[in-house]
């Protein structure tokens, strides 16, 4: 096993960016340092924000005392913990694009709402720490598994829909299939997304919510501007209205596609991921009469329109996936805790600390991979077990037969 890596700066800079970030011996801002742990409330609906400022300076540190965080309530609090006394956490393993934690074989025992409450709660509150992008759960050491068998994908904290206001009355896992504008704004690419969401969401808002957050990839344009809110969402006959703040007719500041493209990105991915929907009607402040960038007339109905979407993009998605998450099993490279907080330092300072502006994401093709059926195994380093118990909120995952 290897030795645990001791927290060490190199240079005044990043001991500064460290303190602000962590909490060290000094002055610093409370918002640089707070973290957000998440707790049930009390009828056991929902999630339960309580924010908290961690004492860490290892990565081990860290996760030790978040999760035991999360499993520590005082007597007169109005929430409670999201840990069953049942599950016990027991250790991680850092890879090269995903943190697996583990929990003992008890945690198929947990009936779903719990459960995904869990999950939600542990992956939200693990992938504020520095370097954390995609956390994989394990059980006695296997991949999680949902009630058919499937394997659980990579998650993080956008995973998760609807988990704090309104509470859920059931969840529900669904893979999403997203169309964004490529690289010069003509045609579109395919891009799958798993997420879980409340029952209480219309399944077309929370498309619309994933396209407004943009692409994992960054060869990919904006569909729509940032300030542009959904005002309202009825679905009748097989036709979905989407009515849209006038800021939906204003473009995008950065990466721009032609009108059509950004179109036909909200039209193709709501009618191939929802069912019960054939066309889209578009309205912007309840009127149709519109000109949408100027260039198409919102008066009519929208169908799929295949003839945007890139071929080479469908027919290589999967294997490309693939590909992707076997280059990426091996023993990974050390990515201690200092080295990410050093990274999150340099991007303060305006120095480009990373490559994801020029790359695709490896966590998103680990994840893709996982839907396509590949394990996307990472190998990782020393896990680190605790004594706190843990555990995660997940869709209907059940033991598996």
């Amino acid at each position: 096993m290897k030795k645990k890596r001791i927290f060490s700066f190199c240079a005044l800079s990043v001991m500064i960016a460290a303190l602000l970030l962590l909490g060290g011996c000094g002055k610093k801002e409370e918002d640089s340092t707070s973290y957000t742990i998440y707790y049930k409330n009390s009828s056991g609906t929902s999630l339960y924000e309580v924010s908290y400022s961690p004492a860490a300076e290892t990565f081990d540190e860290m996760m030790t005392e978040l999760m035991a965080q999360m499993s520590t309530v005082p007597e007169d609090a109005v929430y409670t913990s999201v840990l069953p006394e049942t599950v016990s956490y027991q250790g991680y393993e850092r890879g090269i694009d995903a943190l697996r934690i583990d929990f003992s074989g008890e945690y198929y025992e947990m009936d779903n709402i719990t459960e995904v409450l869990l999950r939600a709660a542990v992956v939200k509150t693990i992938c504020q720490i520095p370097g954390v992008t995609k956390i994989i759960l394990t059980v006695d050491s296997e991949q999680l598994v949902d009630g058919d068998g499937e394997l659980v994908a990579a998650m993080d904290s956008e995973s998760f829909i609807d988990t704090k206001n309104g509470g859920i009355n059931s969840y529900q896992t669904t893979s999403l299939v997203l169309y964004f504008p490529n690289e010069d704004g003509t045609k579109l690419l395919k891009e799958v997304r798993n997420v879980d969401y409340s029952s209480n969401m219309v399944l077309v808002r929370v498309i619309l919510e994933q396209l407004m957050a943009g692409s994992d990839y960054s060869n990919r344009k904006a569909v729509m501007n940032s300030s542009a809110e959904i005002l309202d969402i009825t679905t009748k006959n097989g036709i979905c209205t989407i009515n849209f703040s006038e800021e939906f007719n204003q473009q995008p500041t950065e990466n721009t596609p032609s009108a059509e493209a950004a179109l036909y990105a909200i039209v193709d991915s709501i009618c191939e991921t929802a069912d019960d929907v054939d066309g889209v009607k578009i309205t912007i402040e309840g009127s149709s009469n519109v000109k949408f960038w100027d260039e198409i007339d919102l008066s009519e109905v929208f169908l799929l329109n295949e003839s945007l979407i890139e071929v080479d993009s469908l027919e290589s998605e999967t294997e490309e996936a693939a590909v992707q998450a076997d280059e990426a099993e091996g023993e990974p490279e050390s990515t201690d805790f200092d080295a990410a907080v050093s990274s999150d330092a340099d991007a303060v300072s305006g120095e480009d600390a990373d490559t994801s502006e020029t790359e695709e994401p490896a966590d998103a093709a680990a994840s893709d991979a996982v839907v396509a059926g590949a394990d996307g195994a990472i190998a990782g380093v020393d896990a680190y077990a605790a004594e706190e118990d843990g555990t995660v909120a997940g869709a209907d995952a059940q033991s598996p037969e």
